[in-house]
């Protein structure tokens, strides 16, 4: 059984919640797990069959990317050496250039393999007011094309992020398959939809520019029609685009119709899920946003912007909705039309559910990341 190591600033909660540890026992059958990641504390042991090391993390994003750096140039090559690790799988294009760069230059026989979960070259400079911003996306680019060029193979996890690798190498090995989500967790939502007294229109993500929950905000205060009410759930990381949110809000004077939650547990997460009519997600930039795969999960109709990736699991009017990317007008019309066709958007909600069951099954990502390791 190959020893797999995976590595990069993804944050973990402690202790691991239920979801996590079944992912991981779920791939500790087909591999030896280890993992290298962030947390609020630092932590070095076993929870069930995998080995997990955990750094502490700053406040401060781009701290991380640096402290990252430190740890894969100078603690990573002794921890694979250590555990005798067969492949490395880093989490994203940027934070890997020191790991991939000193195990390609120490360890020959090592196998990298890379993930690409979103925009790897646009994504801070969105969630972020960066200064000198072109000069980021310039280092980005440079350090993408040497670390994609560099794995073994790509793991993409849809059709977006697989063209962006492409255009860095156009004969890398790819091969795309979604994130890992527990479905089991919605089963005991009712897959019944119903508008009572408002419709309850439900945003999910990091609350910044790039996922634009602002422009739901501009869209119900031109809805008249009927009576709607936004919750807006999620980690608010850019202070700024906060304060200009809670501005608008007030202007528009809708803070008796949005209420802005911030990050939340599993169980209120999943209350979200159950009380809402619609699930909206305006990214202009995604990879393949696990919110609409839950979203599908509970039956709740969801309307997303035509950004790339998102068709790979929202197709137009059957198993989802779509509208133009930045046109909050086309939102607004689309979420009356749903409203008004509420009957035929929860048999769309069915009918993704339905869809995603039978095709992103814990089952279907467990012989993908075997396929995957398999590869190299």
């Amino acid at each position: 059984m190959k020893k797999l190591l995976f590595f990069g600033p993804t944050f973990y909660d402690q202790p691991l919640n239920d979801n996590l540890r079944k992912k991981y026992k779920y791939l500790s059958v087909i591999a030896k797990i280890y993992v290298v990641a962030f947390s609020e504390s630092r932590y070095k042991g076993e929870v069930d069959e995998t080995s997990f090391m955990f750094y502490k993390k700053n406040k401060f994003r781009l701290l991380n990317y640096f402290k990252i750096y430190l740890i894969s140039y100078f603690q990573l090559p002794k921890l694979v050496n250590q555990f005798e690790i067969d492949v490395v799988a880093f989490q994203d294009p940027i934070t890997s250039y020191f790991g991939i760069r000193k195990l390609k230059k120490q360890n020959k026989n090592i196998k990298i393999v890379l993930e690409t979960h979103g925009d790897f070259i646009n994504t801070l400079q969105l969630e972020k007011s960066l200064i000198f911003p072109k000069i980021y996306k310039q280092l980005f680019m440079k350090i993408a094309k040497y670390t994609i060029n560099n794995a073994d193979v790509i793991r993409a996890v849809s059709s977006s992020t697989e063209a962006q690798a492409r255009s860095f190498s156009s004969d890398k090995l790819i091969v795309r398959f979604p994130a890992w989500v527990d479905f089991e967790i919605f089963e005991s939502i009712s897959n019944k939809r119903e508008i009572h007294e408002k419709f309850k229109i439900l945003f999910i993500g990091s609350v910044t520019d790039r996922k634009k929950p602002h422009q739901i905000v501009e869209a119900i205060s031109h809805i008249n029609e009927f009576d709607c009410e936004l919750a807006i759930v999620g980690p608010t990381p850019n202070l700024k685009y906060l304060n200009q949110l809670n501005k608008q809000i007030k202007k528009l004077n809708l803070e008796n119709k949005v209420n802005i939650f911030g990050q939340q547990n599993l169980e209120e997460v999943l209350e979200h899920y159950k009380n809402s009519n619609l699930m909206i997600l305006p990214s202009v930039s995604e990879g393949l946003a696990r919110v609409i795969f839950e979203s599908q999960a509970t039956a709740c109709p969801v309307l997303v912007t035509d950004a790339p990736g998102m068709q790979d699991i929202v197709i137009d009017q059957q198993t989802g909705f779509i509208f133009e990317s930045n046109n909050v007008k086309d939102m607004k019309s689309k979420i009356v039309s749903i409203y008004e066709n509420y009957h035929q958007a929860s048999q769309i909600g069915l009918n993704a559910k339905d869809f995603i069951l039978n095709n992103y099954s814990a089952e279907n990502f467990k012989f993908s990341f075997k396929k995957l390791i398999d590869l190299v």
